[in-house]
């Protein structure tokens, strides 16, 4: 019988004696990153649709005794989010578990709850890993970071740099300044500010050095660091881009959405014929962007 944990298997727990401490998971389990980047919402169906409205342009000058003139807002991109369901079990064996001397047994739906966390956070991080990708598109037709997003009056726009550049003060600021001219469905400018630094783990000290120091970190006449202050660091150990680099709005001020339709749940019972313990985990939710307003990304080089 496949995929049934034996005492054959876990010979330690169950004839050894003397071991004073089995240790079930013996890293410390990184913080959910995910869930602090995403916009989360529940659903109640079976999948979920956006729909961004254009806006209008900016106010008519009237003259004296003239009429108004009226404006019309245009529909935008639609996006459709349909839920995927995650599951795993777990089958113990009756004879381990009579034999099991350390408890090890009693925790494995604990394991299924990491693998679920691991799961979400692999799953959301994809969004930015595949963000300059074109085979993974969102509803204006283009990646998540790019040179021809459209708006809703086919006007073309980027949330990306012209081109490819590592994370430096130079890049950064350009970064800043490209984040800056954000504009609604309307070409009004859009008021949002930038208020997170996304690295991966091999860019953590030089993200704290670029927004964390006082004196600029690339200038050696003690010049003042400008970028001081003017973003949090948040580093993702689920990026696997080693060089790119991301900025991010306030969540209220961008469109990542992860939709839970289903939180996780478990489920137990015992095998009428052999008495095997088994345990299950399931889940269901989708995630992507309903647009990529307030979200910029750079792809190292």
């Amino acid at each position: 019988m496949a995929n049934i944990m034996e005492t054959t298997g876990w010979s330690n727990h169950t004839t050894l004696r003397g071991i004073d401490l089995i240790i079930f998971d013996w890293l410390d389990q990184r913080p959910r990153v995910g869930r602090q980047l995403f916009n989360v919402r529940e659903s109640s169906q079976y999948q979920e649709d956006t729909q961004t409205v254009g806006g209008a342009g900016l106010m008519t000058q009237m003259g004296e005794g003239t009429s108004l003139s009226y404006v019309s807002l245009s529909e935008g991109f639609k996006q459709t989010f349909t839920h995927l369901d995650y599951g795993n079990g777990m089958r113990i064996t009756r004879r381990l578990r009579r034999e099991d001397m350390y408890g090890t047994t009693e925790n494995q739906a604990a394991e299924l709850g990491r693998m679920a966390a691991a799961t979400e956070e692999t799953v959301l991080a994809d969004h930015f890993i595949n963000g300059f990708d074109s085979s993974y598109t969102g509803a204006d037709g283009v990646e998540l970071f790019s040179s021809a997003h459209v708006r809703e009056d086919g006007s073309t726009y980027a949330n990306e740099l012209s081109s490819t550049a590592d994370l430096s003060v130079t890049s950064l600021e350009q970064a800043l300044i490209d984040f800056s001219d954000i504009r609604d469905g309307g070409g009004k400018r859009v008021q949002v500010e930038p208020k997170m630094l996304l690295v991966p783990k091999e860019l953590r000290f030089e993200a704290h050095r670029l927004v964390k120091s006082s004196k600029n970190p690339e200038n050696d006449s003690n010049a003042s660091n400008a970028l001081e202050g003017l973003l949090d660091v948040t580093v993702w150990n689920y990026l696997t881009d080693t060089d790119a680099w991301f900025i991010l709005a306030d969540k209220s001020d961008h469109q990542l959405l992860l939709y839970t339709r289903e939180e996780p749940w478990t489920d137990y019972e015992q095998d009428f014929e052999t008495k095997d313990q088994k345990v299950s985990l399931m889940y269901a939710q989708s995630s992507g962007w309903a647009d990529p307003r307030g979200i910029f990304g750079v792809e190292g080089v």
